[in-house]
């Protein structure tokens, strides 16, 4: 009966091995990486160990050994293979890594969780992000950054991801590579996304209103900024005040406004683009052109005439009313 169980647990035993060797069978040991070593026939001898820098780990009797760019099996292979010189009994090793340090990529900007991560294996750029706890409400997925490291180190890519995802092409965005940084921008202007879902079932189009040639509606467009859309609209009319330009931006069930000075963003060139989003809404005001206590000459004057033709009136009905009294 003892016989029978001995060949049971060395039955698990091997299952377990061959297990572990398929499911890292791919991934090739890398600096850093934390490896868990069991030995079957003498437990005195199970160690978890750090991979150095130089590749190397470091393991009672044997001493270093070379880890690097080995699977597991690989790995489990020489191990035995030393340590049998050293001590018969040893015919069973398990290798199985618990961290995965070699394998990372940083995150920066707008992004909950920013830092270091690692990975077994590292994914697509949508689910790294969404590993990173996703983009905080002032966060840009239209021009997320990708920092390359390794053989391109410095080279920069900017990418449209919120594009990706509402055309359904997340699987054409560029693969992410071991040490490369994803940084998320903040939205223009500072103003807040909102519900990046809401964005997406967002109406095709965006409004121009007020002292313009052709206010309305108008098609949605990308990169379209707000000398575009002004351009659009056909242009300010001549009573056009471009130092108060509004624009309205959706965020939810709330909106968010931000006043341009569109004078100065068209002369100076230092203000930072704003790229509208979908459902914006740009209001051109009219100039107030002077006049008393800040109303405008032409409504002054209508106002005063107003208030002659009032006064006109009244004293007509008083003079009427003297009158009829006398009689």
């Amino acid at each position: 009966m003892k016989r029978i169980s001995n060949y049971l647990l060395i039955a698990l035993a091997l299952l377990f091995i061959s297990q572990a060797s398929l499911y890292a069978q791919d991934y090739k040991i890398g600096a850093g990486d934390i490896l868990e070593i069991r030995f079957w026939q003498d437990a005195t001898l199970n160690t978890n160990v750090r991979v150095s820098e130089n590749g190397q780990i470091t393991i009672d009797i044997i001493g270093e050994i070379a880890a690097t760019e080995k699977t597991t099996t690989e790995l489990q292979n020489n191990i035995v293979r030393q340590m049998s010189r050293l001590n018969a009994r040893i015919s069973q090793v398990v290798v199985r890594v618990i961290e995965f340090n070699y394998q990372h990529i940083f995150l920066k900007g707008q992004i909950l969780t920013s830092g270091k991560h690692t990975f077994e294996r590292i994914p697509d750029l949508w689910t790294i992000i969404n590993e990173g706890g996703g983009i905080t409400e002032f966060g840009d997925l239209s021009r997320v950054t990708i920092i390359r490291g390794g053989a391109d180190a410095g080279k920069i890519e900017v990418v449209n991801v919120a594009a990706a995802i509402e055309s359904g092409t997340l699987d054409k965005l560029p693969s992410i590579r071991r040490q490369d940084t994803i940084e998320i921008p903040r939205t223009s202007a500072n103003l807040p996304t909102g519900e990046f879902a809401q964005q997406i079932g967002a109406r095709n189009q965006f409004y121009v209103i007020g002292a313009v040639n052709a206010p309305g509606p108008l098609v949605f467009e990308k990169n379209i900024d707000i000398l575009d859309a002004l351009a659009l609209a056909g242009g300010p009319t001549e009573n056009a005040d471009l130092t108060k330009v509004r624009i309205i931006s959706k965020d939810g069930i709330y909106a968010q406004t931000l006043e341009i000075n569109l004078e100065k963003y068209s002369q100076s060139g230092n203000i930072p683009r704003y790229i509208l989003k979908k459902e914006d809404t740009f209001i051109m005001p009219v100039a107030q052109r002077g006049g008393f206590l800040g109303v405008d000459l032409g409504t002054a004057a209508t106002i005063l005439g107003i208030l002659t033709s009032s006064l006109l009136v009244y004293n007509q009905i008083n003079d009427d009313q003297t009158t009829t009294d006398n009689r």
